[in-house]
């Protein structure tokens, strides 16, 4: 098995009941002179993985639990307190949708 380290994910794509997750990250070669990507268009495609519905759809149960721990409430609360994350935006009520 080989280890793959990427920034995040791109794009997700369903089709006939499997899903695509595209993750990219920087050019190695370019951050080890100095160039940091600026924007999306500076990103490589790392990594594609497919994927049965049923095992996406289990791996969303997982994240979703670990985002309701307190301790990961807690560490993405530092996160953005350390400026790493934004801050969350607020709700759009029914009513003040238009």
């Amino acid at each position: 098995m080989t280890e793959k380290f990427v920034q995040t994910i791109s794009s997700v794509n369903y089709n006939k009941g499997v899903f695509s997750l595209y993750f990219v990250g920087e050019d190695p070669n370019k951050m080890a002179n100095g160039e940091l990507a600026v924007n999306d268009q500076d990103l490589q495609l790392k990594q594609v993985i497919h994927m049965p519905a049923t095992g996406f759809m289990y791996m969303v149960s997982m994240v979703k639990s670990m985002l309701e721990d307190p301790r990961m409430e807690a560490e993405l609360n530092n996160l953005i307190a350390a400026g790493f994350l934004p801050e969350p935006e607020a709700p759009v009520s029914a009513t003040n949708r238009r």
